[in-house]
């Protein structure tokens, strides 16, 4: 590994631990400060009444993506690296199917896990019962996995990215990134408009 910012093996177990913490408790107060410990916050992106997810997580995306950009060209972060251990391999059809489940237990629920564990923190008990719901999913997965276990590692495509599909540079993904993510607000913005919410 090269770089800086790769240079993990210099931290220590407990330091790691409590660097993963901070990062764990930042992330939650930003999920809590932007109202998704309110299911109601979540699940109004479905009727265009609400779109702060979607500019929430669309802007980390384009963050994130410029930053680690910029990080590359400054020889602090490889690339190499981030295709060879962080990006998960594609297993495009038990990937749709769990995509659409996950889908649809947001729009049921009104949480994903993580937005979950940010309502149980701020106590709401439908967040609470959606969290103990996935708890259960998970052992039932784990109790039927000799059944779908072939399928769940089907259909492998490798570890896959952007630039790599399209054969372009990943500045100019980037780019195109960054135009979906203006239109994606401006679009967003006349949903709020047509479907107004009485807040």
């Amino acid at each position: 590994m090269t770089g800086p910012l790769y240079m993990l093996g210099a931290f220590s177990q407990q330091t790691g631990l409590v660097i993963a913490l901070v990062i764990g408790f930042l992330f939650g107060f930003v999920l809590e400060r932007a109202g998704f410990a309110d299911s109601r916050n979540l699940t109004n992106i479905f009727y265009f009444r609400d779109m702060r997810v979607l500019r929430v997580m669309f802007s980390a995306i384009v963050t994130a993506m410029a930053g680690l950009i910029v990080l590359s060209w400054l020889g602090l972060f490889d690339y190499s690296v981030l295709l060879q251990y962080s990006i998960l391999k594609t297993y495009f059809w038990p990937q749709l199917v769990g995509g659409l489940i996950f889908g649809l237990g947001f729009v049921v629920g009104g949480y994903c896990p993580g937005t979950a564990v940010v309502g149980v923190a701020s106590g709401k008990l439908d967040s609470i019962i959606f969290l103990v719901g996935i708890i259960a999913g998970i052992w039932v997965f784990a109790a039927g996995f000799p059944i779908w276990g072939a399928f769940y590692k089907s259909a492998d495509l490798g570890r896959m990215t952007l630039w790599g599909v399209f054969g372009m540079s990943k500045e100019v993904v980037a780019g195109a990134v960054i135009v979906m993510a203006l239109v994606a607000f401006f679009l967003a913005g006349l949903g709020e408009k047509w479907a107004p919410y009485d807040k």
